[in-house]
Protein backbone atom coordinates (compact mmCIF):
# COMPACT_ATOMS: atom_id res chain seq x y z
CA UNK A 1 0.00 0.00 0.00
CA UNK A 2 2.88 2.33 0.75
CA UNK A 3 4.43 1.66 -2.65
CA UNK A 4 1.05 2.30 -4.27
CA UNK A 5 0.65 5.67 -2.51
CA UNK A 6 4.20 6.64 -3.43
CA UNK A 7 3.47 5.73 -7.05
CA UNK A 8 0.21 7.67 -7.06
CA UNK A 9 1.94 10.68 -5.54
CA UNK A 10 4.77 10.54 -8.05
CA UNK A 11 2.35 10.19 -10.94
CA UNK A 12 0.20 13.08 -9.62
CA UNK A 13 3.21 15.33 -9.24
CA UNK A 14 4.52 14.54 -12.72
CA UNK A 15 1.05 14.96 -14.23
CA UNK A 16 0.56 18.33 -12.51
CA UNK A 17 3.93 19.62 -13.65
CA UNK A 18 3.28 18.37 -17.18
CA UNK A 19 -0.11 20.10 -17.31
CA UNK A 20 1.44 23.32 -16.04
CA UNK A 21 4.08 23.17 -18.78
CA UNK A 22 1.34 22.66 -21.36
CA UNK A 23 -0.73 25.52 -19.94
CA UNK A 24 2.21 27.93 -20.04
CA UNK A 25 3.38 26.95 -23.51
CA UNK A 26 -0.08 26.94 -25.12
CA UNK A 27 -1.73 29.94 -23.45
CA UNK A 28 0.78 32.25 -21.81
CA UNK A 29 3.42 32.58 -24.51
CA UNK A 30 1.18 34.14 -27.17
CA UNK A 31 1.58 37.78 -28.22
CA UNK A 32 0.02 40.41 -25.98
CA UNK A 33 -2.77 42.18 -27.89
CA UNK A 34 -2.01 45.42 -26.05
CA UNK A 35 1.27 45.64 -27.97
CA UNK A 36 -0.25 45.30 -31.44
CA UNK A 37 1.32 48.26 -33.26
CA UNK A 38 -1.16 48.04 -36.13
CA UNK A 39 -4.09 48.41 -33.75
CA UNK A 40 -2.39 51.21 -31.81
CA UNK A 41 -1.69 53.07 -35.05
CA UNK A 42 -5.35 52.81 -36.05
CA UNK A 43 -6.42 53.92 -32.56
CA UNK A 44 -4.30 57.06 -32.82
CA UNK A 45 -5.56 57.83 -36.32
CA UNK A 46 -9.27 57.24 -35.83
CA UNK A 47 -9.69 58.11 -32.13
CA UNK A 48 -6.62 59.79 -30.69
CA UNK A 49 -6.72 62.88 -32.92
CA UNK A 50 -10.36 62.82 -33.97
CA UNK A 51 -12.39 65.90 -33.10
CA UNK A 52 -15.09 63.54 -31.84
CA UNK A 53 -12.69 62.39 -29.07
CA UNK A 54 -11.71 65.96 -28.16
CA UNK A 55 -11.69 66.53 -24.40
CA UNK A 56 -13.90 69.58 -23.87
CA UNK A 57 -12.93 69.96 -20.22
CA UNK A 58 -9.19 70.44 -20.78
CA UNK A 59 -9.22 71.58 -24.41
CA UNK A 60 -6.82 68.77 -25.35
CA UNK A 61 -6.77 65.93 -27.84
CA UNK A 62 -7.37 62.41 -26.57
CA UNK A 63 -3.74 61.54 -27.34
CA UNK A 64 -2.49 64.41 -25.17
CA UNK A 65 -4.84 63.41 -22.35
CA UNK A 66 -3.72 59.78 -22.48
CA UNK A 67 0.00 60.61 -22.60
CA UNK A 68 0.07 63.51 -20.12
CA UNK A 69 -2.74 62.44 -17.81
CA UNK A 70 -2.56 60.37 -14.66
CA UNK A 71 -4.42 57.14 -13.83
CA UNK A 72 -7.77 58.74 -12.90
CA UNK A 73 -7.85 60.75 -16.13
CA UNK A 74 -7.10 57.86 -18.49
CA UNK A 75 -9.22 55.00 -19.68
CA UNK A 76 -8.32 51.79 -17.82
CA UNK A 77 -6.54 50.07 -20.70
CA UNK A 78 -4.65 53.23 -21.69
CA UNK A 79 -3.37 53.58 -18.16
CA UNK A 80 -2.51 49.87 -17.84
CA UNK A 81 -0.48 49.84 -21.06
CA UNK A 82 1.40 53.12 -20.60
CA UNK A 83 2.10 52.51 -16.90
CA UNK A 84 3.43 49.05 -17.77
CA UNK A 85 5.64 50.41 -20.56
CA UNK A 86 6.95 53.34 -18.49
CA UNK A 87 7.84 51.08 -15.55
CA UNK A 88 9.53 48.53 -17.83
CA UNK A 89 11.63 51.17 -19.63
CA UNK A 90 12.53 53.18 -16.54
CA UNK A 91 16.35 53.27 -16.34
CA UNK A 92 18.00 51.60 -13.35
CA UNK A 93 20.31 54.60 -13.02
CA UNK A 94 19.33 58.10 -14.20
CA UNK A 95 20.42 58.49 -17.81
CA UNK A 96 21.20 54.80 -18.34
CA UNK A 97 18.45 54.17 -20.90
CA UNK A 98 20.27 51.09 -22.23
CA UNK A 99 19.72 49.39 -18.87
CA UNK A 100 15.97 49.48 -18.12
CA UNK A 101 14.46 48.18 -14.90
CA UNK A 102 12.35 45.59 -16.73
CA UNK A 103 15.35 43.86 -18.33
CA UNK A 104 17.35 43.81 -15.08
CA UNK A 105 14.49 42.45 -12.95
CA UNK A 106 13.57 39.83 -15.54
CA UNK A 107 17.20 38.71 -15.85
CA UNK A 108 17.44 38.32 -12.07
CA UNK A 109 14.19 36.34 -11.93
CA UNK A 110 15.33 34.05 -14.78
CA UNK A 111 18.72 33.41 -13.14
CA UNK A 112 17.05 32.49 -9.84
CA UNK A 113 14.49 30.29 -11.61
CA UNK A 114 17.08 28.36 -13.62
CA UNK A 115 19.21 27.90 -10.50
CA UNK A 116 16.26 26.05 -8.96
CA UNK A 117 15.87 24.01 -12.17
CA UNK A 118 19.58 23.13 -12.13
CA UNK A 119 19.33 22.09 -8.49
CA UNK A 120 16.42 19.81 -9.43
CA UNK A 121 18.37 18.34 -12.35
CA UNK A 122 21.45 17.91 -10.19
CA UNK A 123 19.39 15.93 -7.66
CA UNK A 124 17.91 13.73 -10.40
CA UNK A 125 21.26 13.11 -12.09
CA UNK A 126 22.96 12.38 -8.76
CA UNK A 127 20.24 9.91 -7.81
CA UNK A 128 20.37 8.18 -11.22
CA UNK A 129 24.15 7.93 -11.11
CA UNK A 130 24.02 6.47 -7.61
CA UNK A 131 21.50 3.72 -8.40
CA UNK A 132 23.40 2.80 -11.55
CA UNK A 133 26.46 2.16 -9.37
CA UNK A 134 24.59 -0.43 -7.31
CA UNK A 135 25.09 -4.13 -8.13
CA UNK A 136 22.15 -5.45 -10.13
CA UNK A 137 20.60 -8.77 -9.09
CA UNK A 138 17.24 -10.47 -9.25
CA UNK A 139 16.08 -8.82 -6.02
CA UNK A 140 16.65 -5.61 -4.18
CA UNK A 141 18.72 -6.14 -1.01
CA UNK A 142 18.72 -3.70 1.91
CA UNK A 143 20.92 -3.90 5.04
CA UNK A 144 20.83 -2.06 8.35
CA UNK A 145 23.84 0.01 9.35
CA UNK A 146 25.11 0.51 12.89
CA UNK A 147 23.02 3.66 13.36
CA UNK A 148 19.74 1.97 12.37
CA UNK A 149 19.88 3.34 8.87
CA UNK A 150 18.98 1.31 5.80
CA UNK A 151 21.48 0.95 2.95
CA UNK A 152 20.83 -0.50 -0.50
CA UNK A 153 23.32 -3.28 -1.22
CA UNK A 154 21.88 -4.33 -4.57
CA UNK A 155 18.93 -3.46 -6.78
CA UNK A 156 16.68 -5.52 -9.00
CA UNK A 157 16.45 -4.89 -12.72
CA UNK A 158 12.74 -4.23 -12.45
CA UNK A 159 13.16 -1.58 -9.75
CA UNK A 160 16.14 -0.08 -11.58
CA UNK A 161 14.09 0.35 -14.77
CA UNK A 162 11.21 1.95 -12.86
CA UNK A 163 13.50 4.36 -10.99
CA UNK A 164 15.40 5.28 -14.15
CA UNK A 165 12.11 5.96 -15.94
CA UNK A 166 10.87 8.12 -13.08
CA UNK A 167 14.20 9.99 -13.03
CA UNK A 168 14.04 10.51 -16.78
CA UNK A 169 10.50 11.89 -16.53
CA UNK A 170 11.48 14.18 -13.69
CA UNK A 171 14.45 15.47 -15.70
CA UNK A 172 12.36 15.88 -18.85
CA UNK A 173 9.61 17.77 -17.03
CA UNK A 174 12.19 19.90 -15.18
CA UNK A 175 13.74 20.93 -18.49
CA UNK A 176 10.33 21.55 -20.09
CA UNK A 177 9.21 23.51 -17.06
CA UNK A 178 12.43 25.48 -17.03
CA UNK A 179 12.17 26.43 -20.70
CA UNK A 180 8.43 27.24 -20.79
CA UNK A 181 8.41 29.13 -17.48
CA UNK A 182 11.67 30.89 -18.41
CA UNK A 183 10.08 32.13 -21.63
CA UNK A 184 7.01 33.19 -19.65
CA UNK A 185 9.17 35.26 -17.31
CA UNK A 186 11.14 36.71 -20.21
CA UNK A 187 7.95 37.79 -22.00
CA UNK A 188 6.46 39.39 -18.88
CA UNK A 189 6.54 43.17 -19.23
CA UNK A 190 4.69 44.09 -16.06
CA UNK A 191 7.40 44.90 -13.53
CA UNK A 192 5.05 44.18 -10.63
CA UNK A 193 4.38 40.67 -11.96
CA UNK A 194 7.95 39.59 -12.71
CA UNK A 195 9.10 38.68 -9.19
CA UNK A 196 5.60 37.55 -8.18
CA UNK A 197 5.50 35.11 -11.08
CA UNK A 198 8.98 33.89 -10.18
CA UNK A 199 7.86 33.09 -6.63
CA UNK A 200 4.79 31.31 -8.01
CA UNK A 201 7.01 29.14 -10.21
CA UNK A 202 9.06 28.04 -7.21
CA UNK A 203 5.82 26.90 -5.60
CA UNK A 204 4.99 24.86 -8.73
CA UNK A 205 8.41 23.23 -8.59
CA UNK A 206 7.76 22.11 -5.03
CA UNK A 207 4.48 20.34 -5.89
CA UNK A 208 6.07 16.88 -5.86
CA UNK A 209 7.40 17.39 -2.33
CA UNK A 210 4.02 18.71 -1.20
CA UNK A 211 2.16 15.72 -2.67
CA UNK A 212 4.69 13.39 -1.05
CA UNK A 213 4.01 14.92 2.35
CA UNK A 214 0.22 14.71 1.85
CA UNK A 215 -0.32 11.30 0.23
CA UNK A 216 2.49 9.03 1.44
CA UNK A 217 1.65 7.10 4.65
CA UNK A 218 3.65 7.89 7.76
CA UNK A 219 5.32 4.46 7.93
CA UNK A 220 6.47 4.86 4.33
CA UNK A 221 7.88 8.31 5.16
CA UNK A 222 9.81 6.80 8.10
CA UNK A 223 11.10 4.06 5.83
CA UNK A 224 12.24 6.57 3.21
CA UNK A 225 13.80 8.77 5.87
CA UNK A 226 15.81 5.84 7.20
CA UNK A 227 17.46 5.12 3.88
CA UNK A 228 21.07 6.18 3.92
CA UNK A 229 22.17 8.59 1.25
CA UNK A 230 23.76 6.89 -1.72
CA UNK A 231 27.53 7.23 -1.56
CA UNK A 232 29.92 7.68 -4.45
CA UNK A 233 33.65 7.12 -4.23
CA UNK A 234 35.59 10.24 -3.24
CA UNK A 235 37.69 10.49 -6.37
CA UNK A 236 34.63 10.07 -8.55
CA UNK A 237 32.68 12.58 -6.45
CA UNK A 238 35.29 15.31 -6.83
CA UNK A 239 35.56 14.77 -10.56
CA UNK A 240 31.79 14.67 -11.13
CA UNK A 241 31.04 17.69 -8.92
CA UNK A 242 33.71 19.86 -10.56
CA UNK A 243 32.48 18.95 -14.00
CA UNK A 244 28.86 19.44 -12.92
CA UNK A 245 29.54 22.91 -11.51
CA UNK A 246 31.30 24.02 -14.67
CA UNK A 247 28.53 22.61 -16.84
CA UNK A 248 25.84 24.37 -14.79
CA UNK A 249 27.67 27.68 -15.07
CA UNK A 250 27.94 27.30 -18.85
CA UNK A 251 24.26 26.34 -19.18
CA UNK A 252 23.11 29.21 -16.97
CA UNK A 253 25.18 31.75 -18.90
CA UNK A 254 24.01 30.42 -22.25
CA UNK A 255 20.35 30.49 -21.23
CA UNK A 256 20.55 34.09 -20.02
CA UNK A 257 22.35 35.26 -23.16
CA UNK A 258 19.86 33.49 -25.40
CA UNK A 259 16.82 34.91 -23.60
CA UNK A 260 18.28 38.42 -23.48
CA UNK A 261 19.02 38.31 -27.21
CA UNK A 262 15.83 36.63 -28.39
CA UNK A 263 13.25 37.98 -25.93
CA UNK A 264 14.32 40.71 -23.49
CA UNK A 265 15.88 43.09 -26.01
CA UNK A 266 12.97 42.67 -28.48
CA UNK A 267 10.64 43.32 -25.51
CA UNK A 268 12.44 46.60 -24.87
CA UNK A 269 12.30 47.64 -28.52
CA UNK A 270 8.61 46.74 -28.71
CA UNK A 271 7.82 48.72 -25.55
CA UNK A 272 9.66 51.73 -27.01
CA UNK A 273 7.74 51.34 -30.27
CA UNK A 274 4.44 51.23 -28.38
CA UNK A 275 5.25 54.40 -26.44
CA UNK A 276 6.37 56.14 -29.62
CA UNK A 277 3.25 55.02 -31.49
CA UNK A 278 0.91 56.33 -28.79
CA UNK A 279 2.74 59.40 -27.52
CA UNK A 280 5.36 60.26 -30.14
CA UNK A 281 5.27 63.30 -32.43
CA UNK A 282 2.81 66.16 -32.21
CA UNK A 283 0.01 65.31 -29.78
CA UNK A 284 -1.70 68.69 -29.60
CA UNK A 285 -4.11 68.85 -32.53
CA UNK A 286 -7.39 67.36 -33.71
CA UNK A 287 -8.81 66.84 -37.17
CA UNK A 288 -12.28 66.50 -38.63
CA UNK A 289 -13.68 65.53 -41.99
CA UNK A 290 -17.03 66.62 -43.37
CA UNK A 291 -19.24 63.51 -43.28
CA UNK A 292 -20.69 63.98 -46.77
CA UNK A 293 -18.42 66.41 -48.63
CA UNK A 294 -15.10 65.11 -47.35
CA UNK A 295 -12.49 67.90 -46.96
CA UNK A 296 -10.39 67.64 -43.82
CA UNK A 297 -10.01 70.38 -41.19
CA UNK A 298 -7.32 70.55 -38.51
CA UNK A 299 -6.86 72.79 -35.46
CA UNK A 300 -4.31 73.03 -32.69
CA UNK A 301 -5.21 72.10 -29.11
CA UNK A 302 -3.55 72.76 -25.77
CA UNK A 303 -1.23 70.33 -24.04
CA UNK A 304 -3.18 68.37 -21.47
CA UNK A 305 -3.12 69.66 -17.92
CA UNK A 306 -5.57 68.61 -15.23
CA UNK A 307 -6.01 72.25 -14.18
CA UNK A 308 -6.33 73.44 -17.77
CA UNK A 309 -10.12 73.29 -17.83
CA UNK A 310 -11.24 74.94 -21.07
CA UNK A 311 -14.64 75.83 -19.64
CA UNK A 312 -13.07 77.99 -16.91
CA UNK A 313 -11.13 81.22 -17.07
CA UNK A 314 -7.40 80.97 -16.28
CA UNK A 315 -6.83 81.76 -12.62
CA UNK A 316 -10.29 80.88 -11.37
CA UNK A 317 -9.18 77.45 -10.14
CA UNK A 318 -8.58 78.72 -6.57
CA UNK A 319 -12.15 79.94 -6.25
CA UNK A 320 -13.44 76.67 -7.71
CA UNK A 321 -11.40 74.77 -5.11
CA UNK A 322 -13.03 76.76 -2.31
CA UNK A 323 -16.47 75.94 -3.68
CA UNK A 324 -15.75 72.23 -4.18
CA UNK A 325 -14.53 71.66 -0.64
CA UNK A 326 -16.92 73.98 1.20
CA UNK A 327 -20.27 73.85 -0.60
CA UNK A 328 -23.10 72.78 1.70
CA UNK A 329 -26.62 72.44 0.22
CA UNK A 330 -28.10 73.16 3.65
CA UNK A 331 -26.71 76.71 3.45
CA UNK A 332 -28.52 77.57 0.20
CA UNK A 333 -31.05 80.36 0.54
CA UNK A 334 -32.87 82.40 -2.11
CA UNK A 335 -31.07 80.59 -4.96
CA UNK A 336 -27.68 81.54 -3.58
CA UNK A 337 -25.09 79.69 -1.49
CA UNK A 338 -23.21 82.13 0.69
CA UNK A 339 -20.29 81.39 2.96
CA UNK A 340 -17.44 83.07 4.81
CA UNK A 341 -14.13 81.60 3.67
CA UNK A 342 -10.53 82.56 4.47
CA UNK A 343 -10.38 84.64 1.28
CA UNK A 344 -13.57 86.52 2.23
CA UNK A 345 -17.31 86.42 1.64
CA UNK A 346 -18.25 84.19 -1.28
CA UNK A 347 -21.58 83.59 -2.97
CA UNK A 348 -22.44 81.08 -5.69
CA UNK A 349 -25.64 80.98 -7.74
CA UNK A 350 -27.66 77.83 -6.99
CA UNK A 351 -29.67 76.31 -9.84
CA UNK A 352 -32.36 73.63 -9.54
CA UNK A 353 -31.14 71.34 -12.34
CA UNK A 354 -28.13 70.60 -14.51
CA UNK A 355 -30.22 71.48 -17.56
CA UNK A 356 -30.81 74.95 -16.16
CA UNK A 357 -27.09 75.31 -15.45
CA UNK A 358 -26.24 74.36 -19.03
CA UNK A 359 -28.58 77.09 -20.29
CA UNK A 360 -26.68 79.64 -18.17
CA UNK A 361 -23.30 78.35 -19.35
CA UNK A 362 -24.35 78.42 -23.01
CA UNK A 363 -25.53 82.03 -22.76
CA UNK A 364 -23.33 84.27 -24.98
CA UNK A 365 -21.80 87.45 -23.55
CA UNK A 366 -24.13 89.67 -25.56
CA UNK A 367 -27.17 87.98 -24.01
CA UNK A 368 -25.75 87.85 -20.49
CA UNK A 369 -25.29 91.59 -20.34
CA UNK A 370 -28.88 92.26 -21.50
CA UNK A 371 -30.58 89.98 -18.91
CA UNK A 372 -31.69 92.39 -16.17
CA UNK A 373 -35.06 91.19 -14.90
CA UNK A 374 -35.15 89.67 -11.44
CA UNK A 375 -35.84 85.96 -11.68
CA UNK A 376 -34.40 85.68 -15.19
CA UNK A 377 -30.84 84.61 -16.00
CA UNK A 378 -29.58 87.96 -14.83
CA UNK A 379 -26.15 88.78 -13.45
CA UNK A 380 -27.61 91.89 -11.83
CA UNK A 381 -25.58 94.36 -13.90
CA UNK A 382 -27.02 97.55 -15.41
CA UNK A 383 -25.59 100.80 -16.80
CA UNK A 384 -23.86 101.98 -13.66
CA UNK A 385 -20.94 100.71 -11.61
CA UNK A 386 -21.87 98.09 -9.01
CA UNK A 387 -20.09 97.45 -5.73
CA UNK A 388 -20.55 94.41 -3.49
CA UNK A 389 -23.64 95.87 -1.78
CA UNK A 390 -26.19 94.38 -4.20
CA UNK A 391 -27.72 90.90 -4.20
CA UNK A 392 -25.32 89.41 -6.78
CA UNK A 393 -22.33 91.43 -5.50
CA UNK A 394 -20.84 88.62 -3.43
CA UNK A 395 -21.28 86.35 -6.45
CA UNK A 396 -19.53 88.54 -9.03
CA UNK A 397 -16.81 90.37 -7.11
CA UNK A 398 -15.00 87.30 -5.70
CA UNK A 399 -14.58 86.18 -9.32
CA UNK A 400 -13.21 89.58 -10.37
CA UNK A 401 -10.91 89.62 -7.35
CA UNK A 402 -9.65 86.10 -8.11
CA UNK A 403 -8.95 86.96 -11.77
CA UNK A 404 -7.51 90.45 -11.33
CA UNK A 405 -6.94 91.21 -7.65
CA UNK A 406 -9.29 94.21 -7.93
CA UNK A 407 -11.78 94.83 -5.12
CA UNK A 408 -13.73 97.76 -6.59
CA UNK A 409 -14.27 99.51 -9.89
CA UNK A 410 -11.42 101.96 -9.35
CA UNK A 411 -8.86 99.17 -8.93
CA UNK A 412 -10.46 97.22 -11.79
CA UNK A 413 -10.02 100.05 -14.31
CA UNK A 414 -6.64 98.79 -15.70
CA UNK A 415 -8.43 95.59 -16.76
CA UNK A 416 -11.18 97.31 -18.76
CA UNK A 417 -9.20 96.82 -21.99
CA UNK A 418 -8.91 93.03 -21.57
CA UNK A 419 -11.11 91.20 -24.10
CA UNK A 420 -11.01 88.04 -21.95
CA UNK A 421 -12.53 89.85 -18.93
CA UNK A 422 -16.05 90.92 -19.99
CA UNK A 423 -17.21 90.62 -16.37
CA UNK A 424 -15.17 93.73 -15.49
CA UNK A 425 -17.07 95.79 -18.10
CA UNK A 426 -20.40 94.24 -17.03
CA UNK A 427 -19.83 95.22 -13.41
CA UNK A 428 -18.10 98.57 -13.99
CA UNK A 429 -19.64 100.01 -17.20
CA UNK A 430 -19.14 103.66 -16.17
CA UNK A 431 -15.51 103.23 -15.15
CA UNK A 432 -14.69 101.27 -18.31
CA UNK A 433 -16.49 103.70 -20.63
CA UNK A 434 -19.37 101.52 -21.80
CA UNK A 435 -21.81 104.43 -21.35
CA UNK A 436 -19.63 107.11 -22.98
CA UNK A 437 -19.40 107.10 -26.80
CA UNK A 438 -16.19 109.18 -26.67
CA UNK A 439 -14.36 107.14 -24.01
CA UNK A 440 -12.07 105.41 -26.52
CA UNK A 441 -12.91 101.87 -25.35
CA UNK A 442 -11.64 99.37 -27.95
CA UNK A 443 -13.33 96.15 -26.78
CA UNK A 444 -16.98 96.27 -25.77
CA UNK A 445 -17.92 92.65 -25.10
CA UNK A 446 -19.55 92.77 -21.69
CA UNK A 447 -20.96 96.26 -22.29
CA UNK A 448 -24.75 96.34 -22.23
CA UNK A 449 -26.04 97.48 -25.60
CA UNK A 450 -29.21 98.87 -24.09
CA UNK A 451 -27.06 101.46 -22.34
CA UNK A 452 -26.84 103.41 -25.58
CA UNK A 453 -30.47 104.34 -24.97
CA UNK A 454 -29.74 106.03 -21.64
CA UNK A 455 -30.05 109.80 -21.37
CA UNK A 456 -26.37 110.22 -20.51
CA UNK A 457 -25.21 108.27 -23.59
CA UNK A 458 -27.62 110.04 -25.91
CA UNK A 459 -26.63 113.45 -24.50
CA UNK A 460 -22.93 112.74 -25.04
CA UNK A 461 -23.68 111.46 -28.53
CA UNK A 462 -25.77 114.54 -29.28
CA UNK A 463 -22.99 116.88 -28.15
CA UNK A 464 -20.50 115.22 -30.48
CA UNK A 465 -19.86 117.17 -33.70
CA UNK A 466 -19.66 115.58 -37.13
CA UNK A 467 -16.06 116.52 -37.73
CA UNK A 468 -12.64 115.43 -36.58
CA UNK A 469 -11.94 116.52 -33.05
CA UNK A 470 -8.99 118.67 -32.25
CA UNK A 471 -5.86 117.04 -30.85
CA UNK A 472 -6.40 118.28 -27.29
CA UNK A 473 -10.05 117.23 -27.30
CA UNK A 474 -9.49 113.61 -28.14
CA UNK A 475 -5.96 112.90 -26.95
CA UNK A 476 -6.90 110.56 -24.05
CA UNK A 477 -9.57 108.66 -25.98
CA UNK A 478 -7.32 108.50 -29.07
CA UNK A 479 -4.38 106.98 -27.20
CA UNK A 480 -6.64 104.69 -25.21
CA UNK A 481 -8.22 103.27 -28.35
CA UNK A 482 -4.90 102.63 -30.06
CA UNK A 483 -3.40 101.11 -26.92
CA UNK A 484 -6.42 98.79 -26.64
CA UNK A 485 -6.14 97.92 -30.32
CA UNK A 486 -2.47 96.98 -30.05
CA UNK A 487 -2.77 94.95 -26.83
CA UNK A 488 -5.74 92.94 -28.08
CA UNK A 489 -4.56 92.33 -31.66
CA UNK A 490 -0.95 91.59 -30.87
CA UNK A 491 -0.25 88.08 -32.10
CA UNK A 492 -3.27 88.24 -34.42
CA UNK A 493 -2.19 91.04 -36.71
CA UNK A 494 1.30 91.18 -38.19
CA UNK A 495 3.70 93.49 -36.37
CA UNK A 496 4.63 94.90 -39.79
CA UNK A 497 1.07 96.08 -40.41
CA UNK A 498 0.93 99.90 -40.65
CA UNK A 499 -1.81 100.19 -38.03
CA UNK A 500 0.14 97.96 -35.61
CA UNK A 501 3.26 100.00 -36.26
CA UNK A 502 1.36 103.27 -35.68
CA UNK A 503 -0.09 101.95 -32.42
CA UNK A 504 3.23 100.51 -31.25
CA UNK A 505 4.99 103.83 -31.78
CA UNK A 506 2.52 105.67 -29.54
CA UNK A 507 -0.20 106.68 -32.03
CA UNK A 508 1.49 110.01 -32.63
CA UNK A 509 -0.64 111.86 -35.20
CA UNK A 510 -4.25 112.58 -35.92
CA UNK A 511 -7.10 111.37 -38.07
CA UNK A 512 -5.14 112.09 -41.24
CA UNK A 513 -3.31 108.80 -40.63
CA UNK A 514 -6.50 106.96 -41.59
CA UNK A 515 -6.34 108.36 -45.11
CA UNK A 516 -3.21 106.30 -45.75
CA UNK A 517 -5.07 103.05 -45.02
Amino acid sequence: RGNFCVGVGEFSALNTLHRFCWLVSSNLLSDDDKYDLTYLREWRIYYGHSVHSYDHTSGSSLVSKVCKGRPFEREWWNNALLSEVDAYLQPVFPGSYQLPVGVVLTSMAIIIWFCFILVELDTVVGFTHAILQLPRTGTTKVEFTEFGRRMFVSISYKRLIVLCFVSFMRAFIAVALGVSAGLWLARTRDVMNILRDGVSLIFILEIDDLIYKVLVPSHAKKYMASIQKFLVKEDQQMYIFNLSSLLKLVVLTAVILILITTTLLPNTRQAESVREMICGGNRDFVYGSHPTIGPIFVTDTTEYDLKNAENMLPGIANLVEDVVFNYDPNEVKDFMWRSSLPRGEVAVKHLPTVTEMQVWLDMPESQATEETDFGSRSYGTFCEDRSRDFWEGDWLWPTIETLTGATDCASAKPFCERRDLPLVRMTCPQTCGCVDPLAGLYVDNGCRQLCIETDAFQAALGDAVCQDLAQEEHELAWHRWWAGFYSNERGVWSEENEMMTFAREGAVGNCSFLLSQ
